[in-house]
């Protein structure tokens, strides 16, 4: 993931809030240094994070998450890994971006009965074509979602986006689901 939410695309170990300049001088942020970023030698590379990050920067940025609001729960990390095997294996360009994957993961787990309205906190959506920054407008009790990039994609990015995590679900775990079933994602 990339913004607020980003991590290491490697690792999934988190990102210093500081910011320093590469060579070109574009902005950075350095993965810090814990269990998983030492082992793959990504402690102190400078990065924004990814669009698109491995299964396991996901699921070691789901277990992080998940700890800072619940006590360690080893059935769900494994259901949660069987999860994001399955989807990262199935999805197909834009579906495979981190933010889509986390919203397919966060349904296949509260179907299981899982708690996972803390994995709101851990994401934003973005417009599913160009990947901006978001603008929502409420309208009478509808909200809509417009790219701030304009990018020339349909007016509401919120169906487009319920559109691909629902295929993405769908092919993944072999499961017709309707997109409306993600209004909150």
């Amino acid at each position: 993931m990339i913004g607020e939410d980003a991590f290491c695309p490697k690792t999934g170990a988190p990102l210093t809030e500081e910011q320093q300049y590469d060579d070109a001088g574009r902005p950075r942020r350095v993965v810090t240094a814990d269990e998983e970023s030492l082992a793959a030698d990504a402690a102190g590379e400078l990065t924004t994070g990814a669009v698109r990050s491995s299964k396991a920067a996901l699921f070691n940025r789901f277990r992080r998450c998940h700890e800072r609001h619940h006590e360690t729960d080893d059935a769900l990390y494994r259901k949660a890994a069987l999860a994001l095997a399955r989807l990262k294996r199935t999805a197909e360009d834009t579906e495979s971006w981190d933010v889509h994957v986390w919203y397919a993961l966060r349904k296949r787990l509260a179907a299981a009965g899982h708690d996972v309205e803390w994995m709101h906190a851990h994401v934003e959506p973005r417009c599913p074509h160009c990947h901006s920054r978001l603008r929502y407008e409420a309208y009478a009790d509808t909200v809509t979602a417009r790219c701030v990039a304009g990018c020339g994609g349909r007016p509401d990015q919120l169906t487009a986006i319920r559109e691909t995590i629902a295929a993405l679900y769908t092919r993944a775990f072999d499961t017709s689901i309707d997109p409306d079933e993600f209004v909150q994602f």
